[in-house]
């Protein structure tokens, strides 16, 4: 199963790519992970992992896949329930204008027990994926936008002339 969405962010894809690739920082901006810690010396790159404290749900172990330095990122997902065989998610971004990024966050999974766990991907996975990887996102454009200095138009700057 493939759960992917995309957004929109109104900010820069480096600065994009300086918040999402900074992979402990996740307890920051998203109200899903209590926190966050890196579990290798190893930071940035294949071969480094953060561990997640998810609040209902557990700890949630992640170590890095593949890495494309300022475009993408793979993480393995372990530490799911026993039923889930094999897992992956990260984040992929594209630069759509000078002050705009397209983010695409992305999950793959594998059940086990067919065909009982193909009936969970489709009937209770996929739809709680699909809500966990739509806030996570929003809650990120919101982080990444903030605190990003907006341009003032002229009549903001110049004072007021009364007539």
């Amino acid at each position: 199963m493939q759960v992917e969405h995309t957004i929109e962010i109104d900010a820069p894809a480096d600065l994009v790519w300086s918040k999402i690739s900074n992979l402990a920082d996740i307890q920051n901006w998203t109200k899903a992970v209590k926190e966050s810690h890196f579990h290798t010396e190893k930071t940035r790159g294949i071969g480094a992992g953060r561990t997640c404290d998810v609040p209902g749900f557990g700890t949630l172990v992640e170590n890095v896949l593949e890495w494309d330095e300022g475009t993408s990122f793979r993480l393995s997902l372990e530490g799911l329930p026993f039923f889930i065989g094999k897992a992956s998610g990260g984040w992929r971004l594209e630069e759509i204008g000078p002050n705009k990024t397209r983010a695409t966050t992305f999950v793959d999974l594998r059940t086990r027990f067919w065909p009982v766990g193909a009936l969970m991907e489709k009937f209770a996975l996929a739809p709680q994926f699909n809500k966990a990887l739509k806030g996570a996102q929003r809650e990120f454009k919101a982080y990444a936008e903030a605190n990003l200095e907006k341009p003032q138009s002229v009549e903001s700057v110049l004072p007021k002339v009364v007539a």
